[in-house]
């Protein structure tokens, strides 16, 4: 019998990246062949307020006989790390599977930690000092100290080697993928979804928390750029915005003196998935236009409902859509750019599905994202162990 502690304690309510992560992780590997001979036993941390809710969304309705809810009570964060870390030295495991860098340093057996992104370090003037100093010290620990350092992309495994010089034998991967959630959604005909692109209004979507790292200023730039141009150079009569993401402290500044009379914004801020679903299938595009990302998921959400990514040209991107697909920066003028390859989708049926043909074989792929990450896991966790 194999033993892991998945400790899931970053699983927040207001799901963000890490809690979808850890949702799609549990939900793959309750379904591979070794929890389902009864091979695994898996202790699975919690805080106690998310518990229903966890066991609601992945445990319900599935053999959960060998996973074992450790539930935390709420506290402050160093008496919550104090705890988890009392807890983990208390038991002996085969792994202890870690979904982001974070101060747990000792266990009766092997760790394992994930890097999504370094954004910190590809963007370092978004961060205060004491941010830099935290998470250098967290992932020199991990280098020197932990097992395994888990990536979810390529682009994340090229800055852990160019920022911390970790070694490729140190290195898992262990990537995202479309949502279990998502795939399950019937996906709108392609016909129907080319059905949209005949009219003369403009729908654009943006997904995410609304701040320079995630690309928000440019989006104005391209609104302005829309905005500006004249009656004669319009090919769509109306053009809106639709904002799901969460304000920031940034979100004020960026929009300060932003002002659009023939653009429509909508800003709706934290929405359910229905509500969220509902945008994309009625948007023509949904805009991506980040600094950099770990991976990207509204991105594959985007795609599994047939709307047109827009993309910035980082790395990531390229290596979820392959190096074909149409990419937009700086140094191209957003607002050009972009509105060129908007009006080809709407005017040119041969490009239209050429640009549908890539998104597909990138919804093919990423389909087994989080499947290849249990295998991934559940591979190292029986390497060299007899069970």
């Amino acid at each position: 019998m194999y033993k892991l502690a998945f400790v899931a304690t970053s699983y927040i309510k207001e799901y963000d990246g890490v809690s979808v992560y850890l949702e799609n992780l549990m939900y793959e590997l309750l379904r591979q062949p070794l929890y389902q001979k009864r091979l695994l036993m898996i202790d699975l941390y919690l805080h106690e307020a998310v518990v229903d809710l966890f066991s609601e969304r992945i445990l319900e309705g599935v053999d959960a006989e060998n996973v074992h809810l450790i539930a935390l009570p709420q506290q402050g964060a160093a008496a919550k790390f104090a705890d988890l870390q009392r807890r983990i030295l208390g038991k002996r495991y085969d792994l202890v599977f870690v979904p982001n860098p974070m101060p747990l340093f000792f266990s009766r057996g092997r760790r394992l930690k994930v890097i999504h992104d370094l954004t910190i370090k590809q963007t370092p003037e978004l961060f205060s000092g004491a941010k830099h100093r935290y998470i250098d010290f967290l992932i020199g620990y991990m280098k020197r100290f932990d097992d395994k350092v888990g990536y979810i992309s390529r682009q994340t495994k090229e800055d852990i080697r160019h920022f911390y010089g970790i070694a490729d034998a140190k290195l898992l991967y262990l990537p995202n993928g479309i949502p279990f959630k998502v795939r399950q959604l019937p996906r709108p005909e392609q016909e129907d979804a080319f059905a949209k692109y005949a009219g003369d209004a403009l729908e654009l979507v943006v997904v995410g928390r609304i701040n320079r790292s995630k690309g928000f200023d440019r989006v104005l730039q391209l609104l302005a750029y829309l905005e500006a141009l004249p009656d004669g150079a319009r090919t769509f009569e109306r053009v809106i915005l639709h904002v799901a993401g969460k304000q920031t402290d940034e979100t004020k500044k960026i929009l300060e003196g932003q002002h659009f009379t023939r653009i429509a914004l909508h800003f709706y801020g934290y929405v359910s998935d229905e509500e969220l679903n509902n945008l994309y299938e009625k948007s023509h595009f949904c805009l991506f236009l980040s600094r950099n990302e770990g991976y990207g998921l509204p991105l594959v959400e985007a795609m599994w409902l047939r709307t047109v990514p827009v993309i910035s040209d980082i790395p990531v991107f390229g290596e979820i859509l392959g190096e074909a697909y149409p990419k937009f920066s700086d140094r191209s003028g957003y607002g050009e750019a972009i509105y060129s390859f908007m009006r080809r989708i709407f005017g040119d049926e041969t490009y239209r599905r050429d640009i549908f043909a890539m998104i597909e074989r990138s919804v093919a792929k990423e389909s087994r994202g989080y499947a290849l990450c249990a295998e991934n896991l559940l591979g190292y966790l029986t390497e060299g162990k007899a069970s």
